[in-house]
């Protein structure tokens, strides 16, 4: 409840607001870690990268998948948003494959969608996974309307005129990742991931009132983010992941992420982890998941996922559905 009262605050705020400059959202588009596996591991997973999610953590995967794979991940992130992904990964002749994922969030309010699509190959006697990722993104916003009945604080006038006074628009953009996984030996892997080489976001903006000026036309970039991860098999049942994630933002935080996985009887799987913000502040996130894979031998098979989030404004979690075929 008190998550609901901060976000209408915040939205009146916004919509009382003078319209200029008011279309410059800083937070669009945020990668919030996809997929209840990866976020199991505290969302180090760019040297792992051997299932569907790979997609969109580091398509350099997409190769060594070799059956057909498809999952489906909801969240609701911070009690506030949804989010929904739908991944699905193909493999192809002569060490191929391709495969796309699908971003859906928010509501009329602010809503967006990113369709990634990737291909990935494997060279020097399958050690060496090079993949590449194209997205496409669409945003809309300002479509949300009020009814006076569910704000008892606001007079009827107020939300007239911050009806007249909403930032409508859209945007439309793309973007390129490049990743690359090399297996060591047969315990190692190590991966580089180039997320967001050049992402530009194209943004138009309106407002209703005539007296007010939106901020129109303009673009922006989504920041580049490299990542190094590894992926160590301890033993036969146990993984141990890490990520680190140089940001080039001022205003962000690089990134140390790690995770553990304990496979037992092959059929279900423990994990946990840990993303540490490399700053003075307590804004630590620790995740704990559970994983059960069951079916008739290697395809043919369900994934069913659940991580927990902690996190430091709100807990979440991550549910997901995949089929091996």
């Amino acid at each position: 409840m008190k998550y609901k009262i901060i976000y209408i605050f915040l939205m009146f705020t916004f919509l009382k607001t003078p319209a200029q400059e008011l279309s410059n959202f800083g937070g669009a588009f945020v990668d919030i870690g996809f997929g209840a596996r990866p976020a199991g591991l505290g969302n180090a997973y760019v040297g792992l990268a051997n299932d569907v999610n790979c997609i969109v953590w580091n398509p350099a995967g997409i190769s060594s998948i070799k059956t057909m794979q498809t999952a489906f991940t909801y969240t609701k992130l911070l009690g506030l948003v949804d989010y929904n992904y739908l991944a699905f990964s193909l493999p192809l002749k002569n060490n191929q494959g391709a495969g796309a994922a699908l971003i859906v969030s928010g509501d009329a309010a602010l809503r967006e969608y990113t369709l990634n699509l990737g291909y990935s190959r494997q060279f020097l006697l399958d050690s060496l996974y090079i993949g590449f990722g194209l997205k496409f993104r669409y945003a809309s916003f300002g479509n949300n309307s009020l009814n006076a009945g569910d704000y008892l604080l606001f007079e009827s006038d107020e939300i007239s005129e911050g009806l007249l006074n909403q930032v409508k628009g859209s945007a439309v953009g793309f973007g390129f990742d490049f990743g690359v996984i090399y297996s060591v030996n047969e315990k190692i892997k190590v991966g580089l991931m180039f997320r967001d080489i050049y992402s530009p976001l194209y943004w138009d903006s309106k407002v209703d009132n005539q007296a007010k000026k939106a901020k129109g036309k303009y673009s922006e970039l989504i920041p580049f983010e490299p990542t190094i991860g590894t992926a160590f098999k301890v033993a036969e049942q146990i993984m141990v992941t890490t990520d680190y994630t140089s940001v080039v933002r001022k205003d962000v935080s690089d990134k140390l992420r790690t995770g553990l996985e304990v496979s037992l009887l092959k059929i279900i799987s423990l994990r946990g982890g840990i993303q540490y913000f490399l700053n003075n502040e307590k804004d630590e996130k620790y995740s704990i998941g559970l994983g059960l894979n069951f079916g008739a031998g290697k395809a043919r098979r369900m994934h069913l996922d659940y991580t927990f989030m902690m996190e430091e404004f709100a807990n979440s979690q991550r549910i997901s559905i995949g089929l091996e075929l």
